[in-house]
């Protein structure tokens, strides 16, 4: 028998902060070790900051999503209909009878979308034929991105944040049979006034398959604008750490200590218009092993919010709702491929 095994997580990238969220709600016992955070300059620092907001754009109706559909497929692989089309959550969902994981996901407020045409001719035994690699799977990244308009308006925003792609395993008799290179996956992220942007927005995948066809992409990247940020509407360092360490305590508390915390200034774009400045924080939660003889380090992170009165929405906040194209549960089409990471490449979540 022949099955195919099927990745955990989904190619567009793992939430951030997931781990963090799923373990927010532990009781904190006061016999735990948990570190504290020390800074080793300032985390608010003394140069001004700026948040951005996007630019007003005209709400899609279902003729300017069909158009963005239609300018992606004009360098798409063909043959592929997406004649289906609903309105789900603000968003035009267009699907393919032809073909089950076909998928075009647009945002009507936003213009943010998800677009795959169809993996029904990746599932076969074997790797896909002429797969680019390296440089010049990212010049064809570029190349489309520029053929179907969607460059930014300042492409020297743009930087390549990784290039992995995207596998299919093959087991017979529940053992793995073989393991076939089906995509190759080019990510950008952005950097704004030399800060880096994580977080759901700020991001293009383009997905390369038979012959460096375009076989899918993903596209939430606002124009945006500066916004100068004043003292006031700063927290204060001490504010910053007493945060920082009280989410320590809530995140791993079932942890016997917390090792390895970092802190590290970012821009953070929730995907719906707001980048804001927030500390971006690293730490490995250490938890005692099966036989209560050894650790196991499970990697935690999260953001902390520098402005206040935060706009953006952080994944923290219960309020949160992640329904941006390709950051929800909503496009599963992929799962069947199990992500391989390239060099450089991180969460494109984060």
């Amino acid at each position: 028998m022949v099955s195919v095994i099927t990745g955990a997580a989904v190619v567009c990238g793992v939430a951030t902060g997931v781990f963090s969220d799923a373990l927010s709600q532990n009781v904190i016992r006061p016999e735990q070790k948990i570190l504290r955070v020390i800074p080793q300059k300032p985390l608010v620092l003394q140069r001004s900051l700026v948040r951005y907001q996007a630019v007003p754009m005209r709400t899609l109706d279902r003729n300017g999503a069909r158009q963005i559909l239609e300018r992606l497929q004009k360098s798409g692989p063909g043959g592929v209909g997406f004649e289906k089309a609903e309105m789900v959550d603000g968003r035009y969902i267009f699907t393919s009878p032809d073909d089950p994981s076909a998928v075009c996901d647009v945002d009507a407020a936003t213009g943010s979308f998800l677009v795959n045409f169809g993996l029904k001719r990746y599932f076969g035994e074997g790797s896909t034929r002429n797969l680019p690699s390296g440089n010049r799977a990212v010049e064809i990244a570029r190349s489309y991105l520029s053929e179907t308009g969607y460059l930014p308006a300042n492409e020297n925003e743009m930087v390549v944040a990784g290039v992995g792609g995207l596998d299919m395993a093959v087991a017979r008799d529940g053992k793995q049979a073989g393991r076939y290179r089906k995509l190759v996956t080019v990510r950008f992220s952005r950097v704004l006034n030399g800060m880096p942007v994580q977080g759901p927005g700020s991001r293009m995948v383009v997905h390369l398959g038979e012959n460096s066809t375009p076989a899918g992409m993903i596209r939430n990247w606002t124009e945006v604008k500066a916004v100068a940020v004043s003292k006031e509407q700063l927290k204060s360092s001490e504010a910053v750490r007493g945060e920082t360490a009280e989410r320590l305590r809530s995140i791993a508390g079932k942890a016997r200590e917390v090792r390895g915390e970092k802190s590290v200034r970012v821009l953070y774009d929730d995907g719906r218009g707001n980048i804001e400045p927030a500390m971006y924080v690293t730490a490995e939660a250490m938890y005692a092993g099966p036989k209560q003889q050894e650790m196991v380090a499970v990697p935690v992170d999260f953001y902390v919010p520098l402005l206040r009165n935060p706009k953006a929405l952080y994944p923290f906040m219960k309020e949160r709702e992640n329904k941006v194209p390709g950051g929800d549960s909503r496009q599963r089409s992929l799962r069947l491929l199990i992500p391989r990471s390239g060099s450089g490449e991180q969460s494109d979540q984060k």
